[in-house]
């Protein structure tokens, strides 16, 4: 029997069930943007709603970019185009309404041209990154991948410019809003649709490389990639719009993104955290059994017959 305590208190017991193991605290997945591995391989654990906030926030900025493109390169090439249309144009059974053939160049910058050429007989060149040619049968299409011939809607489209130029001025910050926006949008979707087919090339290597990834973290994953390269991507259009970059170089950041996309698609797998297998403990299932003085327990093991114990088949004679 152990002694008290000077102070007249029972001596505390240190049972092995009253000693709690410590859990470490498992760290929160990271919450800021996703400009590294880890920060693009958080998504998998944390819901939508974080995916889907930074996915509209980088939409937003890659919409600005392009709206800023056309309200400072573009519309102006069409508000000087409005002021120069005859009275009366259009386009009737699918030809184009002009009163001479003439060649007309509307407006022009190093960024959009607008021309009439209604017997296409003047070799205009190329004047500009994206020009736009009217003809009497057709329109062209023109940038660095080439003129592509398309024709006018069928029908007819009367088009008078007391009418046409009111309008365009009355609604031409709502046009450029909607095109910067569906930009955005198709960007949005882009992603989302990237995020399905990347979602199984991410559960392969995570499958490979044994980390954990369940198919909802997948798909969140392989869209998360994205948001790098399309924010590089932004920044690209924008320095088109200020004039820093030119339309090659704009050209050759399209697949220099996709690059990138395709570098945290693969690497940031290995960041998700490991499927850690515990082993099977191999004394569990055996008894045990204690001395007679109560000692040291000794694993019980199981008793094999005696060979050389003769069998009670038969009783014996007298």
């Amino acid at each position: 029997m152990e002694p008290a305590p000077p102070n007249g208190e029972p001596p505390e017991e240190n049972s092995p069930e009253s000693i709690e193991p410590s859990v470490e605290p498992k760290p929160s997945p990271s919450q800021g943007f996703p400009v590294s591995f880890s920060g693009v391989a958080s998504f998998a654990e944390t819901g939508w709603g974080r995916l889907l906030g930074w996915q509209f926030l980088i939409a937003l900025a890659l919409g600005g970019a392009v709206l800023l493109v056309l309200a400072r390169h573009w519309a102006p090439v069409i508000d000087s185009a409005m002021q120069q249309l005859p009275a009366e144009t259009g386009w009737r059974n699918g030809v184009l309404v002009w009163p001479d053939d003439k060649p007309v160049q509307f407006g022009r910058n190093n960024y959009f041209c607008l021309i009439v050429d209604p017997e296409g007989k003047a070799r205009q060149g190329q004047l500009a990154d994206m020009q736009i040619e009217l003809r009497r049968e057709d329109w062209l299409l023109g940038s660095v991948f080439g003129y592509f011939e398309l024709k006018y809607a069928p029908g007819d489209l009367p088009l008078l410019r007391e009418e046409l130029a009111p309008w365009w001025g009355a609604r031409r910050p709502f046009l450029l809003l909607a095109l910067g926006a569906t930009a955005g949008a198709l960007a949005w979707l882009g992603w989302l649709a990237l995020g399905i087919a990347g979602g199984v090339v991410v559960r392969s290597i995570a499958f490979y490389v044994d980390r954990q990834c369940p198919t909802g973290g997948g798909w969140r994953l392989a869209a998360a990639a994205q948001l790098p390269a399309s924010l590089l991507l932004s920044a690209g259009v924008l320095c088109y719009a200020l004039g820093l970059l030119p339309w090659m170089g704009l050209l050759v950041l399209v697949p220099l993104a996709a690059l990138v996309a395709w570098g945290y698609l693969f690497f940031a797998p290995f960041f998700l955290p490991r499927i850690e297998v515990s082993d099977p403990n191999p004394f569990e299932g055996e008894e045990e059994e204690m001395d007679a003085d109560g000692g040291e327990s000794k694993i019980a093991e199981p008793k094999k017959p005696n060979p050389f114990q003769e069998s009670n088949d038969g009783d014996d004679k007298s």
